[in-house]
């Protein structure tokens, strides 16, 4: 049993190291294969709204607008505990 196993498993990289698979060249892309490219993988409208929110890189100034306008303070923290602002 053990002999056919190992029997087998040499069969099969045999196979696999004597025909190597190759994907056929890569083609350029023409200028509206491009542009429909791009249009896809930009970000749509409504799909990222927590960029639309008004973010506040300093705390002391999100907490100064929070208290005049009697809102309470939203922190998102991230990477090691470093308030999140963009970059």
């Amino acid at each position: 049993m053990m002999t056919c196993r190992w029997l087998f498993t040499v069969a099969v990289l045999a196979v696999a190291w004597a025909s190597p698979i190759r994907a056929d060249e890569p083609r350029p892309l023409s200028a509206d294969q491009f542009d429909n490219l791009h249009k896809l993988i930009k970000p749509q409208t409504g799909e990222s709204r927590w960029m639309e929110i008004d973010w506040h890189p300093s705390v002391w100034e999100g907490r100064q607008k929070a208290a005049k306008q009697g809102k309470p303070l939203f922190i998102w923290a991230g990477s090691g505990g470093a308030p999140a602002a963009g970059c």
